[in-house]
């Protein structure tokens, strides 16, 4: 029985049975729940240890690599420099082996054939002096990757790479400099002869991949270490701007843009590059 029926017309509503002892038991406060602390991602958290095999050698060593399938991709830089967020993959496009010393970009490291590993045995490995002490922490950092990369470049010149090897591991090396001479412009103890030499390695390994490409589309045929040849043209056109030589970069658009293998996305932006170089030319 409801002992309180009637006291609808009151505006309460009582279905439940009538226990006058229920607000004397204490209630449980309900703590508020936290917020979760936002998670900082760091460089550390995208690399993992991997085994690796030197096909000079035959010796297996762990390697540093990045796991790109977390990777955010980031809007590329002129010349597509690729960019991640909290990463910078470039760091990690290289295989060096401890033991021998050969190195080269990490998609060509194990691409070598009998007469070029007698090469590098009978050029690169005898002068090559292994580091017994090198200490690497949990993730590679500018000045060691740049180290690797240029025995990378000693490596595609004594084994006699095709042009185009030798030119994308300068501009490895060039986009890891530039990248180091952005985190000067933040840092106010940065020392000044270290930011000059950054600069001009930057600018002497640019040129370098610069002539290198040019020379490679002329002699080469595609694809380029890789790379689609519309891809590097397009790279081109915009080192060329970099160096200002303006018609060289107009001709390697023209011929983008009228090439019915140039995709529609590609050719907006070579008309988008068009557009700038008038800009400049009038200024």
């Amino acid at each position: 029985m409801n002992l309180l029926s009637g006291m609808e017309k009151f505006g309460f509503s009582m279905d439940e049975e009538l226990n006058i002892l229920a607000d004397d038991k204490p209630k449980k406060e309900v703590a508020p729940k936290k917020a979760a602390a936002p998670v900082v991602k760091q460089e550390k958290d995208f690399v993992i240890d991997k085994k690796a095999r030197c096909p000079v050698c035959d010796k297996e060593f762990l390697i540093k690599a990045v796991l790109t399938t977390k990777l955010k991709r980031l809007e590329p830089d002129f010349d597509l420099r690729p960019n991640y967020e909290h990463v910078d993959k470039c760091k990690y496009d290289f295989i060096s082996c401890p033991r021998c010393g050969y190195s080269a970009l990490d998609t060509t490291f194990s691409k070598i054939d009998t007469a070029r590993v007698k090469l590098i045995k009978a050029e690169f490995c005898p002068s090559f002096k292994p580091q017994a002490n090198e200490k690497i922490g949990d993730t590679y950092t500018y000045e060691y990757s740049i180290e690797k990369f240029k025995l990378a470049l000693i490596c595609t010149m004594k084994k006699r790479a095709k042009m185009s090897e030798k030119a994308y591991v300068c501009l490895k090396i060039a986009w890891l400099r530039r990248a180091q001479l952005k985190e000067f412009e933040n840092d106010e103890k940065a020392n000044p002869k270290v930011v000059e030499m950054v600069k001009k390695e930057y600018e002497g390994f640019y040129a370098q991949a610069y002539e290198g490409f040019m020379k490679a589309v002329s002699q080469e045929t595609p694809p380029y270490c890789g790379m689609a040849a519309e891809a590097v043209e397009f790279m081109l056109a915009n080192m060329s701007v970099h160096y200002k030589k303006y018609d060289a970069a107009m001709k390697i658009l023209a011929r983008l843009i009228q090439s019915a293998s140039t995709s529609r996305k590609l050719k907006d932006k070579c008309i988008e590059l068009k557009d700038q170089i008038v800009a400049e030319q009038g200024k």
